[in-house]
């Protein structure tokens, strides 16, 4: 009776670690699934955030800024408004002579100072 206590103990026995291996197993398989769902879940929500951006660079606000073409638009006025000053600036300095009686005028000046001090 001892022999078979004993034998029915150890079937017992393996039979419980078996079934503790097999649930073990279990979890490391549902482990390795949960993390793939994981991973997958984050790959999808990257893949989404990326499209979403692409979107956005895309759009007609990014690409073209109103903001940029308004400012555009002024400095070419601006542009053209400083080359016509520098035109009628240069076309005044083209219509300068240089003073005929300078040396006198220099003289006179001179002698100005001269009694003044």
């Amino acid at each position: 009776i001892n022999r078979a206590l004993l034998g029915n103990e150890r079937a017992t026995a393996k039979l419980l670690f078996n079934l503790m291996k097999s649930e073990l197993e279990k979890e490391k398989a549902h482990k390795l699934k949960w993390q793939e769902r994981v991973k997958d879940w984050k790959l999808i929500q990257k893949n989404r955030v990326i499209q979403s951006f692409r979107e956005f660079m895309a759009s007609e606000e990014i690409q073209n800024p109103p903001t940029v073409k308004t400012e555009m638009e002024n400095m070419i006025k601006e542009q053209t408004v400083l080359s016509e000053q520098r035109l009628e600036l240069l076309q005044h300095v083209g219509t300068l002579l240089p003073p005929t009686d300078m040396k006198s005028e220099i003289n006179e000046w001179y002698r100005t100072l001269e009694n003044l001090n």
